[in-house]
């Protein structure tokens, strides 16, 4: 069986958990967390993800790994709560008693000292765990909790990069290893300190536990592709759990499914994509929230080569442009199925494709030709790209009836070499859009600033910053497929003789779109 990879569990997550009931272990640890806060609660509720992660625990079948997003209290969850819970109650269901265990973060100074300072706090705070646990002893990497009952727990805290030696005491092995974020910002840049961490994960750390009754618990948010934990993640070797914050980003609140949405709701995590958006960061809001990663040198478009224009210098000289319309229509309105979209391309005598118009949509097709018809009303286009593969093969026919039903008349697309409507791949997604990438790296592809904020533009960044050399990334890649079909289209540039009024440093002027003095000023003109 093929191991799953990070792109496949992310794509495929299912916030909503139907039909998921909580097991006995997982409430329990919940109803003890709201006893060490007592009367102070907690800030949010807690998420089913939590549920979900906390029933994997009991017994003792394959180690635990956790990805989650930045800010999941991952750390809160299977550390502190964790080892405050092995204090009172000294044992995990259908495992048995844990009295030591080791603590693995980035570093001592950084994760290990910042999880006995946590640790202290929750004791210090909290009437509860003082009457159950009233003996305790912190150093910044051992910490020693003494229950009611006259039982110990030892934990100690050890730097990932640092190795993990001399974990044993009173002549016994640790029986749980918790492995908590790794990967610092620095060490995810050095191919030295990844290797030497993993050496910590598969050498230190499973050699450092006893032979029988062992547990590992490995959770993070990942850097890039060499993370140790996200080549895990693919390794099959771990029970695995993958949350990205939501199911999908960007799209509209009705089809928000969240992680935790009373902690991180539609609108900040808007807040959060926007500026991302804004700064030129889309990347590691890719990465931090919604677990997709890549690295620049494995992108096929890279940010600065999405290039943005003035819609509006456009659509005052539309005669100076042709019009072109690509497809990729689904045939279901259901929230889980892929979008239709439709992209209004104007192309100049330039050679360059400014996308002007379209839509993205789950909707039916009737609603899809009811858009089709008007976009072909408003930009009278050259030719109209359909895909005729597969359900879509009867789409021409459809077409062509509604045609003359709305009195309204445009031209089907065909492939090269073939004058039969319609167009059929006969490639992988991958290799058409990789037949436009080079018009990216040209600069012969823009989008407008004005529409910049709509949820179909937004769908498009997300969908070209996640192309990579190993395939198409993105949950859709349905706005993709309209950039790809510009490929298989017959296009041909406008007249070069049409004047229009373009801004250039020399002023407000007429000019001759094409005319080989003016057109890179032209071009300047509504490229911003």
């Amino acid at each position: 069986m093929t191991n799953r990879t990070v792109e496949d569990y992310v794509n495929n997550v299912d916030l909503r958990h139907k039909n998921y009931i909580p097991g006995e272990f997982a409430l329990g640890f919940v109803n003890f967390i709201k006893l060490v806060n007592g009367g102070g609660g907690e800030e949010n509720l807690t998420p089913v993800l939590h549920y979900k992660m906390l029933d994997q625990i009991p017994g003792n079948g394959m180690d635990i790994l956790n990805m989650l997003f930045r800010g999941s209290a991952k750390t809160t969850l299977m550390g502190e709560y964790l080892f405050l819970y092995l204090a009172v109650y000294e044992s995990i269901p259908g495992f048995g008693p844990v009295p030591l265990g080791i603590y693995v973060s980035d570093s001592i100074e950084n994760g290990v000292k910042n999880m006995r300072m946590n640790l202290e706090y929750r004791w210090q705070n909290s009437e509860f765990l003082q009457h159950y646990v009233p003996n305790t002893r912190f150093t910044d990497i051992r910490w020693e909790f003494g229950n009611k009952r006259g039982n110990k727990l030892i934990v100690k805290g050890y730097g990932a990069s640092t190795g993990v030696r001399g974990s044993k005491e009173l002549g016994t092995r640790p029986v749980l290893a918790v492995l908590d974020d790794l990967v610092s910002d620095t060490d995810a840049k050095s191919p030295t300190v990844i290797s030497t961490i993993e050496d910590t994960v598969y050498r230190a750390v499973d050699y450092a536990l006893h032979p029988t009754m062992r547990k590992i618990i490995w959770s993070g948010t990942p850097f890039n592709s060499r993370d140790p934990l996200y080549k895990a993640v693919e390794s099959g070797a771990w029970k695995v759990n993958v949350f990205p914050v939501c199911e999908k980003f960007p799209c509209t609140r009705e089809e928000f499914v969240g992680a935790w949405e009373d902690r991180f709701t539609y609108d900040s995590v808007l807040k959060q994509y926007e500026k991302s958006l804004k700064t030129g960061q889309i990347a590691s809001f890719n990465q931090e929230m919604m677990l997709r990663i890549m690295s620049d040198e494995e992108r096929l478009i890279q940010t600065d080569e999405v290039l943005w224009y003035r819609r509006s210098a456009v659509l005052q000289n539309r005669g100076a442009f042709n019009f072109y319309i690509t497809t990729d229509f689904a045939t279901s309105e259901r929230t889980a199925s892929d979008p239709s979209v439709i992209s209004v391309w104007a192309y100049n005598s330039n050679g360059d494709w400014l996308w002007v118009d379209g839509m993205l949509e789950r909707q039916l097709m009737d609603k899809n030709l009811d858009a089709l018809f008007t976009f072909a009303q408003i930009y009278t286009p050259q030719s109209v790209g359909i895909e005729v593969s597969g359900q879509q093969a009867g789409f021409i026919t459809w077409i062509k009836n509604e045609m003359l039903t709305r009195n309204i008349y445009f031209n089907l697309a065909t492939q090269e070499n073939t004058s039969k409507e319609g167009i059929r791949p006969t490639t992988d997604k991958l290799t058409r859009f990789l037949l436009m990438v080079p018009f990216f790296k040209m600069g012969k592809i823009f989008f407008p600033e004005e529409m910049r904020n709509s949820k179909v533009l937004k769908e498009a960044v997300d969908e070209l910053s996640l192309a990579s050399v190993g395939g198409l990334k993105s949950k859709n890649d349905d706005f993709i497929d309209t950039v790809s079909m510009l490929a298989s289209m017959k296009a041909w540039k406008p007249s070069q003789s049409i004047p229009m009024s373009a801004t250039t440093a020399k002023g407000t002027h007429d000019v001759i779109w094409g005319d080989e003095d003016e057109s890179q000023e032209l071009t300047n003109s509504y490229i911003v």
